[in-house]
């Protein structure tokens, strides 16, 4: 994955707190969590939230479903994939039930690597790059065990799942059977990802459609890394169920934040920064709005990796507006979101799974 500069901490940090503005020292341009980490916070048992899967807001999600150690006796490090924060849920024009979240969360598009017969490879790149930093080449299939989807193209098997990453650990923890996917991938955008399947950062349309399971009950309600409601910054519960919208009641813009009116703001949930908080991003960040181009909201609400396509919301409300899209360095409005408007205009024209969204409001 791609890797930028440091942000500049120190005066942009010392700008953020001034105006009561939220931060973060992320270092890459994708929100989006690797293999690296966080396998390690402990995990709660899913029966104490409800007796049914549940796919909610905020949800931790990745697309292996396989957090089990790698045998020491193998030469090649385990790939355990990508994971990211689940945006919004609801259902589509034909009843289904759909969620929301980045593009870029897909997995990597592998091809025949001509140098190493019978492995692959990422297109575009070597096989020996991250996260099989310490090997000659990344061994199919632990890299990774469920490849990515052809973006742009509909999806109407079950060879890509999503699963609820909390589940997955609890399961592994406690020697539990493997858990059942939560769903599985319908769309990725065409153009979250470069051909070298690094991250698209000039995109305005990076997401990805998710159908759930028959069984999986949908909520509005975002819960924290213990399964609690999780509460907005300004105290009530943060709930993503409505859309913020114009006076016609079409899918709109924010505004451009007017200085300390808070109920300008931004504000988003990001299931990464939640189980490894610091002083600078937690669970909830909330930020002033500096820019929208294109329908990409650029913003002082905090993201780090693992935070991708999580839920935007008008500040104080459940008033979707957006998914965490990336950070990237820079003094003014550093992170970005994609759009609520740009995502439903471009899902809805295409007439396909997931189109004619409706949020959840349970």
């Amino acid at each position: 994955m791609k890797r930028t500069t440091r942000l500049l901490a120190g005066a942009f940090a010392a700008l953020a707190m001034t105006v009561g503005l939220t931060a973060t020292t992320t270092n890459t341009a994708a929100a989006v969590g690797t293999d690296a980490s966080p396998r390690d916070y402990q995990p709660y048992d899913p029966a104490t939230v409800s007796s049914v899967p549940i796919a909610y807001p905020g949800m931790f999600i990745d697309f292996t479903g396989d957090m089990s150690p790698r045998s020491p006796t193998d030469t090649a490090l385990k790939y355990y994939g990508k994971y990211c924060t689940l945006g919004v849920v609801g259902t589509d024009s034909a009843g289904r039930k759909i969620g929301i979240t980045a593009g870029h969360c897909n997995e990597a598009q592998l091809v025949p690597d001509p140098a190493n017969p019978g492995q692959l490879k990422k297109p575009g790149q070597d096989a020996n790059l991250e996260p099989c930093t310490s090997q000659a080449a990344c061994v199919n299939p632990d890299y990774p065990k469920y490849p990515g989807v052809k973006p742009g193209t509909s999806v109407t098997n079950n060879d890509h799942p999503v699963y609820d990453f909390n589940a997955v650990k609890y399961a592994q923890k406690n020697n539990k059977p493997q858990v059942n996917p939560i769903g599985w991938v319908r769309w990725v955008d065409a153009n979250g990802l470069l051909k070298n399947g690094e991250q698209n950062l000039e995109t305005t349309t990076d997401y990805m459609v998710i159908e759930f399971a028959p069984e999986v009950q949908l909520s509005s309600q975002v819960r924290d890394k213990d399964g609690n409601a999780a509460r907005q910054s300004g105290g009530g519960l943060f709930k993503v169920n409505s859309i913020y919208s114009g006076a016609g009641g079409a899918p709109a813009l924010p505004p451009i934040a007017i200085g300390l009116n808070t109920s300008t703001w931004i504000e988003n949930y990001g299931a990464r920064s939640d189980r490894t908080p610091d002083i600078f991003s937690v669970g909830v960040n909330r930020g002033a709005v500096g820019a929208v181009n294109n329908g990409i909201i650029r913003s002082y609400a905090a993201n780090k990796n693992g935070d991708s396509g999580g839920p935007v919301v008008m500040n104080g409300t459940g008033k979707w507006v957006g998914i965490t899209f990336s950070a990237v360095p820079g003094l003014v409005s550093p992170y970005s979101s994609t759009s609520a408007k740009n995502i439903l205009d471009n899902l809805n024209s295409r007439n396909d799974v997931g189109s004619g969204f409706v949020i959840t409001n349970n």
